[in-house]
């Protein structure tokens, strides 16, 4: 027969049990709980731990698009390796073509000395002159103008080697008054000369014209013509 406080003795053995393993459980989780957030701060807030990461990421996630660039690096190769046959194929074919002409860049190259063995030089005596223009005038006078075209006209026909005609204007060495005279005399004997070659291609288009250096004689106002021709 059993005593009455026997049951109350075993009742408070369970609840003891009970807590105690509640506790246990409670540490547990808790101890779980700090190591997660530990380590998840770790890796949040370290170079080195987030690097990890990212090399788990590569190594889990990137296999496939490693595969795809190296498939598309050897479809490069093969491209160039038949881009390159195709310039060998033309190469060989232009190498071909060249031979078969014959011609040698050394030939090409005397045949061209050959043909520019020539030199323009002017003749010694003087074709056609003018003095007699007014002072600080460039028209001229009625007189030059008659003998100009017939000259110039009459070298072309002697000389088939004549190409060209050189006018050059005169002024002469009296003192001009005012700032720069050596300009006004040079821009006067330039007036003048340019006034003989517009004559010149009026007349004859077919004569080649150009303004030579300027001369300063004594006394005289006007041009002179010289002939150039091919030797």
């Amino acid at each position: 027969m059993q005593s009455p406080e026997e049951p109350i003795i075993q009742l408070n053995f369970d609840e003891e049990t009970k807590k105690s393993h509640f506790w246990l459980f409670l540490s547990i989780l808790i101890t779980l709980i700090i190591v997660i957030f530990g380590v998840g701060y770790y890796f949040l807030n370290h170079k080195n731990s987030q690097s990890a990461i990212q090399s788990l990421q590569n190594t889990l996630g990137i296999t496939q698009e490693t595969t795809n660039t190296e498939y598309a690096k050897e479809e490069e190769i093969r491209r160039l390796q038949e881009a390159l046959m195709q310039k060998e194929k033309e190469l060989l074919n232009l190498a071909q073509s060249v031979e078969g002409l014959n011609i040698s860049v050394q030939e090409i190259q005397q045949t061209n000395t050959t043909n520019l063995r020539y030199t323009i030089k002017p003749k010694k005596q003087i074709i056609a002159e003018c003095f007699s223009m007014q002072i600080g005038k460039w028209d001229i006078p009625q007189g030059c103008l008659l003998s100009l075209a017939t000259k110039i006209g009459n070298e072309l026909e002697k000389d088939k080697k004549v190409v060209a005609f050189e006018i050059q204007g005169i002024v002469d060495n009296n003192p001009y008054k005012g700032l720069s005279p050596e300009l006004k005399q040079e821009g006067l004997a330039s007036f003048r000369a340019w006034s003989a070659i517009r004559e010149i291609n009026k007349k004859i288009p077919n004569a080649t014209a150009f303004e030579g250096p300027s001369l300063q004689l004594k006394d005289k106002r006007g041009y002179r013509i010289k002939a150039y021709f091919v030797e």
